[in-house]
Order: structure tokens, then C-alpha cells, then sequence
């Protein structure tokens, strides 16, 4: 079976079983040649970073696009450690994208935000964000969160 077919399914599947994902405020983000925040969803598609950029300062953490598929995660920040059992992993993608943040999967709507809530084990928790298009391009973040309590 091929992707673009398989993907479609996954789209069918998700936007007929899954609930509506939780809007979340517009991202921010920053570039390289202007490093003054921005709203995501005023980034022009055309935009490629070169790297993968993860400023811990502004807890943003983006991956490396494919094509015109990109990725950001606000929240959690890649190497946080929290006191809590639970953590809100919030981000944006583009429309019609899907996204699966460990084993919940999500379809991109037209706000272009993503938001579930994750439950930590004690000590050191990975997190893998995948997003995905139709055309079978993939980006992905590895973020690690450590639980403290």
C-alpha cells in the first residue's frame, strides 16, 4: 500500500473517531535573520530553517521542515524538569497535517494548533512528536521532560 493512500485512510480514520484537539494561544516564534517574535501562523509557508532550532529561552523547540511540513513545540521545553505527573504538550503544524505526540494522534485544523496532555513516569520521559503530510513528507522532535515530584 502506498503512503499518499495510507495517509488518507489515517486522515478518514482520525477525522471521524477523534475528538476536535484543544485550541492553544498562537505560537511564537523567531527566525534567524530577525530574532524578534512572531506569530506562527504569520510564517510564511516558503520559510525553510536550515537547523533545528531549540532556544530554551523562549521554550520553543521547531524541526528541520520538509518541504513546506514544519513543526513547533511551545510547550514543554526539551530537558525540563517538572514536579508534577502530568504535562500539556502544546505546538503547531500546518492545516491538514497529522501529528502523534507519543501514542495520540492528531489532525491539524485550520488554527494550525496541537494540544494534549502526556502522564510522566518518575524520572526521565521521552517525548516524540511526528508530524506528516499527504505527500509523505515527515519532521519529527524528541524532546526529554524529567519528572520530579
Amino acid at each position: 500500500m502506498n503512503k499518499p493512500l495510507v495517509f488518507l485512510a489515517l486522515i478518514f480514520l482520525l477525522s471521524a473517531c477523534s475528538p476536535t484537539p484543544t485550541a492553544v494561544p498562537p505560537a511564537l516564534t523567531t527566525n534567524a535573520d530577525n530574532p524578534a517574535p512572531i506569530l506562527a501562523s504569520h510564517v510564511p509557508q516558503e520559510v525553510i530553517p536550515t537547523t533545528i532550532i531549540q532556544s530554551t529561552s523562549t521554550g520553543i523547540s521547531m524541526s528541520e521542515p520538509s518541504g513546506t511540513l514544519w513543526l513547533q513545540v511551545l510547550s514543554p521545553q526539551d530537558e525540563a524538569v517538572v514536579n508534577t505527573s502530568q504535562v500539556d504538550v502544546t505546538g503547531a503544524a500546518p492545516v491538514g497535517s497529522v501529528v502523534s505526540v507519543n501514542d495520540d494522534i492528531f489532525l491539524v485544523g485550520d488554527d494550525q494548533q496541537f494540544k494534549t496532555t502526556l502522564s510522566l513516569d518518575e524520572g526521565p520521559n521521552l517525548i516524540e512528536i511526528l508530524a506528516s503530510d499527504e505527500n509523505g513528507n515527515e519532521t519529527s522532535l524528541l524532546l526529554t521532560v524529567t519528572y520530579e515530584p
